[in-house]
């Protein structure tokens, strides 16, 4: 009976960690998805109003903050993570660009935004 009990607790205790793990999986990734929707909704207000400065400034953060989880991503969730990447590096090129093209940075940033809202829905 005893090694039943120390068996059943040992299986609980397991579990726990494990399921733990995934927590905090979900939440290191809501939470960066969280950070990079809040930069795009910068970058966006900053290509809207011309602000190539602001451009410079913001874009490229994108790209820090997707490093801090995007392994999580890539492990679980495959096909967004490409999706992601499809419009991250091209957003984040633009956002450096010496001129600034509104129209496709705009069209980018809405894009990589749209990817990154899906990602936000699909870890809650």
């Amino acid at each position: 009976m005893k090694k039943f009990t120390s068996m059943v607790l040992a299986i609980g205790l397991g579990s726990a960690l494990v399921l733990a793990g995934c927590s905090s999986n979900n939440s290191k990734v809501s939470d960066g998805v969280n950070k990079m929707l809040d930069t795009t909704e910068q970058l966006s207000k900053a290509i809207d109003s011309g602000d190539q400065e602001k451009v410079k400034e913001v874009g490229p953060k994108l790209e820090d903050q997707w490093a801090t989880f995007e392994d999580d991503v890539k492990k679980d969730n495959k096909d967004l993570y490409g999706k992601i990447e499809q419009y991250l590096d091209p957003t984040i090129a633009g956002s450096e660009a010496a001129t600034l093209d509104k129209e496709a940075l705009g069209t980018l940033n809405d894009k990589l935004t749209d990817a990154l809202k899906e990602l936000a829905n699909k870890t809650k």
